[in-house]
């Protein structure tokens, strides 16, 4: 060996000896003191000064810190965060407002996770205090104070509201991540992750909504599994799997995805007798036609079989039956209902266009060209009626609805000659025109409408209709 190697060989080993071990992030304590700090928590150094209760965690944390190094952290944020004033205006609010569409909780449960949440023993417990937070995050994320103010904070803006939500967002996501991901299956555990779905569809993270419905109906399986095995039954457990079934062939819809829960005769059933949940059984009832075969007809899988215009009518037949006419619905149940029904018509209209299932003279209207415009007048005529705030509060996935049924409304009108009279400002009532505006005046005033949707819609109509007529559209709507 000549003297250059071993000259390099001892200073790498002086350098592997003299290397310092560096933690992903320090404490704030010895962050300001610029000294060196472990992975345990409280640390050393501020166990050694006796002051172990200032040992906690520096701002701007790295989303992987806590799950590496700090869930005893994580679970006593969550704690303390469970504990606060909020917990029980947000819940107040949620059964208000968000129970007709998720009755997933009821008060006595929501007793039994505070009990446990007070003074948490196991991780049954800190799972308890993750649930109430979630919640909270999903209440304060879609609900416009506006018009509904926090009993405990009537004048709370509705950009403060915002940023709570994303903050007790992100300390559920850490403790997701820290420790619940690794604990068993469980209720509590599967009611955490739905409400980090919704969470982050509110917030148009639509990648991270996807991991999170299908971790949600993995969890429910499994069980479902152990249910079944252990011949029990649970209520919450048993609406879980139609909100989740619903969620996920919604969202399967939109961004062309397959589905994991299928109806099968082991599905549980929904309590009829239980007329609060009216209005949850017929949303329930408009998905139940979107199975596999719908699906893979729906993104245009290879094996397309099934794609037969019976199965549609079939599908779109069901959609029809499911809300009864004498059904007593609150005006929240109403505009969620009413507009997803219009919605999956739509999406049927847009298969059949695409298979050449349509035709101009068919005595059917569902089956021609022009169906859309008719979906549009009806929307406006079912809806007009209902306060904005029973739609606002299903968040963006009502304004991606209604933004579908304005695309098609468009591409309809790219395509047939403009109606005599829409010219005539006296003659407009009824119009195809005026259901296109209201539209277009609901998306504007709904979340992520101004921001996004409402761009979306006019760079469509852009692409779509020729420059003469563009005035007829971006007229502002008036209420007749």
């Amino acid at each position: 060996m000549d003297r250059a190697e071993s000259s390099r060989n001892t200073i790498a080993g002086t350098q592997q000896t003299t290397k310092r071990f560096q933690v992903l992030r320090a404490c704030q304590r010895c962050k300001s003191l610029r000294r060196g700090c472990d992975e345990h928590r409280p640390c050393q150094r501020c166990t050694r000064a006796g002051l172990q209760e200032q040992c906690i965690a520096s701002s701007a944390p790295q989303w992987n810190a806590g799950f590496l190094h700090e869930p005893a952290h994580v679970q006593r944020r969550v704690g303390q965060l469970s504990q606060t004033p909020m917990v029980d205006a947000c819940m107040q609010l949620f059964f208000q407002l968000f129970y007709p569409t998720i009755p997933i909780l009821t008060p006595e449960f929501v007793n039994r996770l505070r009990v446990a949440a007070a003074s948490p023993q196991n991780e049954r417990d800190l799972e308890a205090c993750s649930v109430l937070v979630a919640v909270c995050a999903h209440v304060l994320l879609h609900v416009d104070l506006a018009g509904n103010p926090l009993p405990s904070s009537p004048t709370m803006l509705p950009d403060e509201t915002v940023i709570t939500g994303k903050s007790l967002l992100d300390a559920v996501l850490e403790a997701h991540r820290a420790v619940h991901w690794h604990s068993a299956p469980s209720l509590h555990r599967c009611l955490i992750v739905f409400f980090l779905y919704t969470c982050q569809v509110r917030l148009a993270h639509h990648s991270q909504a996807f991991l999170l419905i299908r971790e949600a109906t993995s969890l429910w399986s499994l069980l479902d599994d152990k249910r079944v095995d252990c011949n029990s039954s649970e209520p919450l457990l048993d609406r879980l799997f139609w909100v989740l079934l619903i969620s996920e062939r919604s969202h399967a819809i939109r961004y062309d995805r397959s589905i994991t829960l299928h109806i099968t005769s082991r599905s549980p059933d929904i309590d009829v007798h239980d007329t609060s949940l009216t209005g949850f059984m017929c949303l329930a009832g408009l998905f139940r036609p979107i199975g596999s075969a719908f699906i893979a007809i729906k993104n245009g899988e290879v094996d397309m079989s099934a794609a037969s215009p019976r199965l549609l009518d079939d599908a779109e037949r069901a959609i029809h039956m499911a809300i009864p006419q004498r059904a007593v619905l609150r005006d929240v149940q109403k505009a969620n209902l009413r507009i997803t029904s219009l919605w999956l018509r739509v999406i049927i209209w847009q298969l059949r266009l695409r298979l050449g299932y349509l035709s101009e003279t068919s005595i059917h209207h569902n089956h021609t060209y022009r169906y859309p415009l008719e979906i549009g007048k009806e929307l406006m005529l079912s809806t007009r009626d209902l306060p904005i705030g029973s739609m606002h509060v299903h968040g963006i996935g009502l304004t991606e609805k209604l933004f579908d049924i304005g695309s098609a409304v468009v591409d309809v009108f790219a395509r047939i000659p403009p109606a005599p009279s829409a010219s005539d400002p006296a003659t407009t009532q009824g119009l195809p025109e005026e259901g296109f505006l209201y539209i277009r005046h609901l998306i504007a005033q709904l979340p992520g409408g101004s921001a996004v949707y409402n761009e979306l819609l006019e760079k469509h109509m852009n692409q779509a209709l020729p420059d003469t007529r563009l005035h007829e559209f971006f007229a502002p709507y008036t209420p007749s």
